[in-house]
């Protein structure tokens, strides 16, 4: 009897199946993380952009003197200057922009593939995301969504888009298409 009651509690784990989970949730994972610096820069985009025609509140108190009051929201961006709000604001642009290219080689991949062959075109996109993305988009876009090392962010925006450059001519050459 105490047997039996020890058998109703054993947990088996099918590995098979948390494999297949783990693929089935992969592809989301990637696309969410492709997808985060577009919707980050366009956030920002509105933010400044918002943040430039909103008006201030004040506080009229007792004795007639105006009290005017910060919005919470912009006190850790004003400690930033004018040039490096800027500068964090192209960097935010730039790797939503280089992120978007990733969303556009994978359809235009897909799009140009040679339907009888093996596949290899997508393999451009891996290249992409794995080469150019991590190492150098992502970090630019974490760097400048926390105002931090933003030259550095800078150059390494500005290394992936050129990188990008070159990927997007080879693969062209690659499908046979013309450059223009």
């Amino acid at each position: 009897m105490i047997q039996d009651a020890h058998r109703c509690h054993e947990v088996r784990i099918d590995f098979g199946t948390l494999l297949g989970l783990a693929w089935a949730v992969l592809p989301l994972a990637i696309v969410g993380l492709v997808l985060w610096p577009i919707l980050v820069a366009v956030i920002e985009s509105f933010k400044v952009i918002r943040g430039s025609v909103r008006q201030s509140t004040f506080v009229i108190t007792d004795t007639g003197a105006t009290i005017w009051q910060k919005d919470s929201r912009n006190s850790t961006t004003e400690s930033i200057s004018v040039g490096d709000q800027r500068l964090r604001l192209s960097v935010l642009f730039a790797c939503g922009m280089e992120a978007a290219f990733i969303v556009f080689l994978t359809v235009f991949l897909f799009q140009h593939a040679d339907p009888r062959g093996d596949g290899m075109e997508m393999a451009g996109v891996g290249f992409a995301f794995m080469l150019i993305f991590l190492p150098f988009t992502l970090p630019a876009f974490i760097l400048a969504r926390n105002g931090r090392w933003l030259v550095l962010a800078a150059t390494l925006a500005a290394l992936a888009a050129f990188a990008y450059f070159g990927l997007w001519l080879e693969l062209v050459s690659d499908l046979g298409l013309p450059k223009s």
